[in-house]
């Protein structure tokens, strides 16, 4: 059977934000197969997804590094049939494997290493969501772009995952406070601050991150008097159905956030180092970004390891204080 494909292997964030493409194709093509292929790790996001048939997973820093790894993720884009390829990840392998891949329409944006491979080259725009700039690539085709938005699609096994975590826990909030970019991150003695103020006023404090991120939710956890810590414990679509079910979540520019808006959850979002122009804040009406209007904001398109001017004023002006007000004043 005739397949098309949705690209992005990129990180936990991205995938969640090019999940409107795989509805896209779905209603653009009800009679083929719909292909998602994404970097190991991310595979759990498109499970259970009712636009996704197949799934090809991109073990990049294992079994599929190097030239052989293109080879053989091209191999598998080929076997599944694929003849169209939305790509919205810039990038040089991706584009080539796509490329070698025999998929004869292949559309991306006119930016990055592997641009010149696309059959169609869409202008990447700024100063608009992700959501919608990935979704120009739909409508490249003559494709219905609008109304599709970020899903995610949480099974009972995951609702019992998280039964099990929320056992005895009345009304709660969850804290994200991990990232891969340091620079991103709000304070931890802040992240304590808020949930003891939170749990004095008896609401449960759950904290929740990816296995990298155990160190700051271990401090956090133990900071907040009778909070649950469950990093490394989720998967992502446990991680969203927590979320879903809380009263907010409160995390940095990071998936998180990206997972709590793909299943309606209220979030608030703090942003340092980067800044809605660059099209990732969370897509939902009940999103709220906190930040502080700084000249030395944007810092970099990511983040970085350290503050390049040593402050991190960016992230340290956000008080508790502060942020308890925005919050009071959102959820009444």
């Amino acid at each position: 059977m005739p397949a098309v494909a949705v690209v992005q292997t990129a990180f936990i964030g991205d995938v969640i934000l090019a999940t409107p493409l795989f509805a896209a194709a779905r209603h653009a093509l009800p009679g083929e197969r719909v292909v998602g292929v994404v970097r190991k790790g991310c595979e759990n996001i498109i499970e259970n997804n009712p636009n996704v048939d197949d799934i090809i997973v991109w073990d990049k820093r294992g079994a599929d590094g190097g030239f052989g790894g293109i080879f053989r993720i091209a191999g598998a884009i080929r076997h599944c049939g694929v003849h169209t390829a939305l790509i919205p990840h810039r990038s040089l392998r991706t584009a080539l494997a796509l490329r070698i891949s025999g998929a004869q329409v292949r559309v991306g944006f006119a930016k990055g290493g592997g641009s010149l491979m696309h059959t169609v080259r869409v202008p990447y725009r700024k100063g608009i969501h992700e959501v919608e700039r990935n979704l120009m690539l739909a409508a490249a085709l003559g494709w219905q772009s609008d109304g599709y938005v970020p899903a995610v699609y949480p099974d009972g096994s995951d609702r019992e995952a998280v039964d099990r975590v929320l056992m005895g826990i009345g009304e709660f909030c969850v804290l994200a406070p991990g990232s891969v970019w340091p620079t991103k991150m709000w304070p931890a003695e802040y992240y304590i601050r808020i949930g003891a103020a939170l749990a004095g006023r008896g609401m449960g404090v759950v904290v929740n991150g990816g296995t990298t991120d155990t160190g700051v939710c271990s401090e956090v956890a133990k900071g907040v008097p009778g909070a649950v810590d469950t990093c490394g414990n989720l998967t992502l679509r446990q991680s969203a159905e927590l979320y879903r079910r809380s009263i907010f979540l409160l995390t940095g520019d990071t998936a998180p956030q990206h997972l709590a808006a793909a299943v309606g959850a209220r979030v608030f979002a703090l942003f340092g180092p980067t800044v809605r122009d660059f099209g990732f804040w969370p897509y939902t009406e009940r999103g709220t970004v906190i930040e502080e209007s700084l000249e030395c904001r944007p810092c970099g398109v990511h983040g970085h390891t350290s503050c390049p001017l040593g402050t991190h004023a960016c992230m340290k002006l956000l008080s508790p204080e502060t942020l308890l007000g925005v919050i009071d004043g959102a959820i009444g």
